[in-house]
This record gives structure tokens, sequence and C-alpha cells, in this order.
């Protein structure tokens, strides 16, 4: 795509809360990957809200990992690190005793000094964080981090755009961008994720489960709508091991990868733009149908002859 074409106005908003950016009205890509389960589970999850999720109250290693390697400046407002030698959060039958213990009485006040202090915050081990600066430390071993480096670019900017085919109004977040530049005509995203096994097959694997192929085209059709650039942006992979020795892959989404995301993208912005219209929420089908085993297994078991 060499001419220019016109594009609805995008907008981007830089420092915008977690928080403020999931209140907003615009779909996001995890919605859309809803309809492509079925429309039920769209309105279930993001009308009806009958599965909204408390705020959690534990640590996702992933976000902690997250937020040294992409904005460290944000670890003392988010976070606090458990001392080693914190006595043990008093249990529901120690705060309710008549007559507690000294023992008890110092356990209680030390929790309820810590928690004022340190209100509204994610708790963290220092095994935790030894772990996370591991993963932090692989990840910049990875050429794509010199990138990050070397060419202007901001972390968890929120884009707000208008699907061109659908009027859809929609949001993406890019973990990292790079804006166009010498180096990038066309810019660069960049997605960070944590994963138990970041290999090439079982990485691979969580790219269709999770649909990260619709996730990549949604983000490079927004990125193209507020830069205006000729083409869509390349879109890397960073992906670091949540567990020791907490090892780092990069990956760069082949044609392949962004044509099939592509694909699944705008079916699901279809099936969406229909349902809103006609105010129909299907579940699956109905119909009955044959069960087959995993293709992989098949193929094993032809190749053992069954054996």
């Amino acid at each position: 795509m060499n001419a220019f074409i016109e594009l609805p106005t995008a907008q981007l908003i830089e420092k915008m809360s977690n928080e403020d950016y999931h209140a907003r009205p615009e779909f996001s890509s995890s919605q859309l990957k809803d309809m492509l389960r079925s429309a039920a589970h769209f309105h279930s999850h993001n009308i009806v809200k009958e599965h909204e999720r408390e705020v959690k109250k534990h640590l996702d290693f992933g976000t902690l990992a997250h937020t040294l390697f992409l904005e460290p400046e944000l670890f003392e407002t988010e976070f606090a690190i458990l001392p080693e030698d914190a006595p043990r959060r008093p249990t529901e039958a120690m705060l309710k005793a008549k007559n507690p213990s000294p023992e008890t009485l110092g356990k209680i006040a030390w929790w309820e000094n810590f928690d004022a202090n340190n209100a509204g915050k994610t708790l963290v081990t220092a095994e935790q964080m030894a772990g996370a600066k591991r993963i932090v430390e692989n990840l910049q071993s990875l050429s794509m981090y010199a990138e990050m480096q070397n060419n202007y670019g901001m972390a968890e900017a929120s884009i707000f755009f208008t699907d061109p085919a659908f009027d859809l109004e929609l949001r993406i977040r890019p973990d990292w961008h790079i804006a166009p530049c010498s180096r990038f005509p066309n810019g660069l995203i960049i997605d960070v994720k944590t994963a138990n096994d970041a290999r090439f097959t079982a990485f691979s694997k969580a790219c269709g489960n999770y649909a990260y192929d619709l996730s990549a085209a949604m983000y490079r059709e927004g990125f193209q709508q507020y830069y205006r650039t000729s083409e869509k942006p390349a879109f890397i992979f960073i992906v670091g091991e949540n567990d020791a020795p907490f090892v780092a892959k990069q990956y760069k989404a082949s044609e392949l990868f962004l044509s099939v995301g592509e694909t699944r993208y705008n079916k699901a912005k279809e099936l969406l733009a229909e349902s809103l219209l006609i105010n129909e929420w299907d579940g699956y089908s109905l119909e009955l149908e044959e069960i087959f085993l995993p293709s992989y297994l098949t193929k094993q078991a032809l190749e053992n002859n069954f054996k």
C-alpha cells in the first residue's frame, strides 16, 4: 500500500492509568477475542458483565516483570517489598481473640502499620523480586532492547481509533512502540510476554491459544491510523520465561502470522458489528458435530501404525 488512504482520526494518550484505560467504552482486543468464542460469551463478559472480576489482590508475576522492564519508575507506587523478617500475618482468630498475647498484639500492630504505609500496593517478596530482575536482565540482553533504547518510543501509550470497515470504536495499549523514524519508517510495536516456555513450538502454540495474532492485527491498524504511515508497523514479541533460569527469546511476527491475525480480527469485528446491529447474542452452534482428535495426535498414531 503506497498510496495515501484517508483514515479516521485517532487519538494517543500517554501516561493514562490502567484503570482509566479499561474504564473506557471502546472495544479492546480481549473483547474481540470473546467474539471468536461466541457472541454469547462477549455479551456475558462485556455487556451484562456476569463475570466481572474483582481487583487483583495477589501478585501477577508477569505484571511485576513487565513494570520493572518497561516502567521501572512506577514500581514504588504500585508494589511494596515484604521484608524477609516480617511476622506472619495474624489469622482471623488472632484478630478476634479477647485476650491476645503480647506477641499477637505485636504482629497486629506491625501489619496495621505496614498496610497503612502501603495501601493499594501489591506485595512482593524478595525472592519474587530477584526472579523478576533476572527476567529483566535477560530481556535487556536481546537486540530489540537496544532498539528500544536507541529510538524514540513509549510504554503503555493508549490509542483510540475508529475501525474503517465497521465503524466500531476501538482501543489498544501496546506494551512499547517506537514512533516512525529513519530506522523504522513505519514504526515498530513490541509486545512483552512472560511464559512458562519461550521456545518456538510452545510459544507459537500460546500465540494461537490466546489469539496474539488478532491482537497484533488490531494494534497495527490502530498504530497506522494514529501515525498515518504508508504501511503498518512490524510486530515483535520479546518473551521472558517466568521460572528459573528466566531466559528470554525474541520473535518477529511473520507475514503468515499477521495474515491469519488479520483474518481473525476482521471476522471478530464483523461478528460484533452484526450482533450490535440486531442485538442478538447467540452461543455455540446447536448442530450435532463429529469430534476428532488433535491433528498432531492423529499423525503420531498413524506414524506408529496405531501401536
